[in-house]
């Protein structure tokens, strides 16, 4: 599995959220994204063994945060982040870290508002935790990270496609993902 580029993933969730329902989804603002990517590494970890992307993340006040992500979309403040970073070509995602980062979004954004993912976050024995100072920014090691998974399993939300089969997605015209028919029911 290679490494990808943090903002890409970033860009699929913010895609996958504005693709949604606007009565069932209410987007994601940059706390719920930055929580959503700790979440995302976490499970990569337990999945693969691998962390998803090389960027680190740090331990701010209300949670794990990529630096470079947050300083993307800071100008958002508390309102949904509309639009993507960057384009990206979704085929390019090995098939088996799509269907990850699908189930990371069905377990942790539609059910969790930002500052129930930051309440996860914040319990102690967490990486978080273990590293959090006030006004530090210290860094959350991968292998903190790792540990903390082996510990305590995440619970994700497998997809539910036949055999576990993800097609790799295709954009619209906006630049959005067609995702599989049916990744996000239950």
């Amino acid at each position: 599995m290679a490494l990808m580029n943090v903002m890409d993933v970033a860009d699929f969730f913010i895609s996958t959220a504005n693709e949604g329902d606007p009565e069932e989804d209410d987007g994601i603002t940059n706390m719920k994204l930055n929580k959503l990517l700790f979440f995302a590494q976490a499970a990569s970890l337990q999945r693969f063994g691998k962390p998803l992307f090389d960027t680190p993340l740090e331990a701010w006040k209300y949670g794990p945060v990529v630096k470079d992500v947050y300083r993307t979309f800071k100008g958002y403040q508390r309102d949904s982040i509309t639009k993507v970073a960057q384009p990206f070509d979704w085929q390019t995602v090995q098939p088996e870290v799509l269907e990850l980062l699908c189930d990371v979004y069905r377990t942790y954004a539609r059910d969790y508002s930002a500052t129930g993912l930051m309440r996860m976050t914040h319990k102690p024995d967490t990486p978080w935790s273990k590293v959090y100072q006030p006004n530090q920014n210290n860094e959350i090691p991968c292998e903190l990270i790792d540990e903390w998974v082996k510990r305590s399993p995440l619970h994700i939300d497998k997809d539910p496609t036949p055999d576990n089969q993800v097609t790799i997605a295709k954009l619209d015209a906006s630049g959005h993902p067609f995702l599989p028919e049916g990744w996000e029911e239950d």
